[in-house]
């Protein structure tokens, strides 16, 4: 049974030109959790997209939410296939070769957008949105000051080992299987940059505050012990990867929740999100960290 998927362009045309191209030139050859594409077609004129995939519902897949529970066990289910997914690509030679075309956060894609206009979007969501206001209060920050720190965060990544990423890991853009294992879903915002962005953003938006708190750091050394299940030789020690999960967790709340409409989700989505983002992020000190 075939699903297909026919959306309008009421979101840039580089994010769905992204997702055409991820299911066009990288699921055949991966090895991962994410449905199997049979078609996928981009028209650059209109910004419309098609995408003829399997339908997750007759594996009996469910589709979580930032409001729904998520097992611990469900979670190294996802790790598992990011850990798979970045294995794959770890410093591959093919980002100076075929590949050269993935967007980084500096080049391609989305990235012009949220450079040159993602903070005035950004403003004007939260002017718009009390209850924005209210959730990233505790910070003490201004939007002015979260903004540079994200970008400092953004040009340290780039020094670090590159890979795939999905790009955009909250739970709602996974999906889990009866056996616990974890897939991926909606590959708009691929991108070419370091894993922990993928890692940080799932386990921060899928688990309570509480389970996070609880499981994060076992949950960190399950996904590098995945890693070098894959065969990974350059697997990061844990102390390096701490540092970069706990920086990662603020593209999260900036770019991932903070700039989104809640028309897009919801305002309880949209809200618990962001909640377990600013706990993460008061957590881990993720803006002292810079």
């Amino acid at each position: 049974m075939l699903k297909t998927m026919l959306l309008s362009p009421h979101a840039p045309k580089e994010m769905y030109e992204n997702e055409v191209n991820f299911y066009r030139y990288l699921r055949p050859e991966l090895h991962i959790e994410s449905p199997r594409a049979y078609a996928s077609e981009f028209d650059v004129d209109s910004g419309q997209f098609g995408i003829i995939m399997d339908d997750l519902n007759v594996r009996g897949a469910t589709f979580p939410n930032a409001t729904t529970p998520v097992s611990v066990t469900q979670m190294q289910g996802l790790l598992t296939t990011l850990a798979r997914l970045h294995a794959t690509f770890w410093n591959s030679e093919r980002f100076r070769q075929d590949l050269d075309w993935l967007p980084t956060p500096y080049k391609g894609g989305m990235s012009d957008i949220f450079r040159n206009y993602g903070l005035d979007i950004i403003k004007d969501q939260v002017a718009k949105n009390v209850f924005k206001q209210e959730l990233i209060a505790p910070l003490k920050m201004t939007l002015d000051q979260m903004w540079p720190a994200l970008w400092k965060v953004q040009g340290v990544f780039t020094e670090k080992p590159q890979t795939v990423l999905h790009g955009d890991t909250h739970i709602a853009n996974t999906y889990l299987l009866p056996d616990n294992t974890g897939g991926l879903l909606d590959w708009q915002l691929m991108i070419r940059s370091v894993w922990s962005q993928d890692v940080a953003y799932v386990i921060c938006t899928g688990l309570t505050t509480e389970q996070r708190r609880e499981h994060e750091n076992s949950l960190l050394r399950f996904y590098l012990e995945a890693l070098a299940e894959q065969g990974l030789v350059e697997v990061p020690d844990r102390d390096e990867a701490f540092e970069l999960y706990r920086r990662s967790v603020i593209w999260g709340l900036v770019i991932g929740w903070l700039i989104t409409p809640p028309s897009n989700y919801g305002e309880e989505i949209t809200s618990t999100n962001i909640s377990k983002l600013v706990n993460a992020v008061i957590d881990l000190e993720s803006f002292e960290a810079l």
